[in-house]
């Protein structure tokens, strides 16, 4: 192998060529020299790159913090909205629970449903918050739901109870009253009267005085044609003495609505009602069901 090298540097503009020549030592020196030159340059230009990328990087990281900054306050406001939304709901819910008859919700129960002594405040975080919002809004929402059911409950007891009068018109008056033993004026001997009489004109409307179903529209012996509906909850009447029907068994029948006329069918001296009402099967005293005074004058 040789000792000796020569070096040409020939210019690109095509000026005079260079020749350097060196020795084996010198050749190998001057190699390392260009090979160390050439990494720390690799290695400049991979720094500047690598800084280059991180300075984009740390600014799309900034930018990103503001979106979540402007998110996060945008969240709060949601939430503090929220928050008054549920107070305002919480306010309501407690006056239908009244309107259906239902106890308020003990604040004990409250706070354990809504996370409890020592839950977390706002300032934990939204998230905290928002569940501590979630917990509570599942519990107003079961408050209501409970609260609606209940005062459907009472809705429909309220139709079914017997509660207007039976007969229309100023000429209307009870005429004999609920007795657990009366002289009957036909038959000549005591007995109890299972309901009042009301007298009014032949041919006067009777109405049912509850929503209810027909179960017997018909002739029975003492009562002359009579119909009887079942209102549910317990609640059954009976409208005696009629001279014509206008309801058949297993019709339904609304408060108010026309379902005979005043006559005098079956033992009776006179046009008139007989009115009963039957509470589990025993009939009571009509008049503590008669909203209307104008009947006991």
């Amino acid at each position: 192998m040789s000792d000796r090298w020569t070096v040409q540097i020939v210019p690109e503009d095509g000026g005079p060529t260079r020749a350097f020549r060196l020795g084996r030592r010198g050749a190998l020196a001057a190699a390392t020299v260009l090979a160390v030159a050439g990494v720390a340059l690799a290695g400049g230009a991979a720094l500047l790159a690598g800084e280059a990328l991180d300075s984009a990087r740390i600014d799309r990281l900034e930018e990103r913090n503001r979106e979540l900054a402007a998110d996060l306050r945008g969240a709060d406001r949601r939430t503090g909205e929220l928050a008054r939304a549920l107070d305002e709901l919480a306010a309501r819910e407690e006056r239908f629970r009244l309107l259906a008859g239902l106890p308020l919700i003990d604040a004990e129960v409250r706070e354990v449903g809504v996370g409890g002594p020592g839950a977390e405040a706002p300032s934990a975080g939204p998230e905290r918050e928002l569940d501590r919002l979630l917990r509570r809004a599942d519990l107003v929402s079961a408050s209501l739901s409970e609260a609606t059911d209940s005062l459907r409950v009472r809705r429909e007891v309220f139709l079914a109870r017997p509660s207007i009068r039976p007969v229309d018109g100023e000429d209307s008056w009870i005429s004999s009253g609920y007795s657990s033993s009366r002289h009957h004026p036909i038959l000549r001997h005591s007995r109890p009267h299972t309901g009042i009489d009301v007298s009014a004109r032949a041919g006067a409307p009777v109405r049912a005085t509850a929503h209810g179903t027909v179960t017997f529209a018909g002739r029975e012996p003492g009562y002359g044609k009579m119909v009887e509906i079942d209102h549910g909850y317990g609640y059954r009447t009976r409208y005696a003495h009629a001279s014509r029907l206008r309801v058949e068994e297993g019709q339904r029948v609304r408060r108010g609505e026309v379902v005979a006329e005043v006559g005098q069918t079956g033992l009776t001296t006179g046009p008139n009602l007989h009115y009963e009402v039957l509470v589990d099967g025993e009939p009571v005293d009509p008049r503590p069901f008669l909203l209307d005074d104008r009947l006991f004058r």
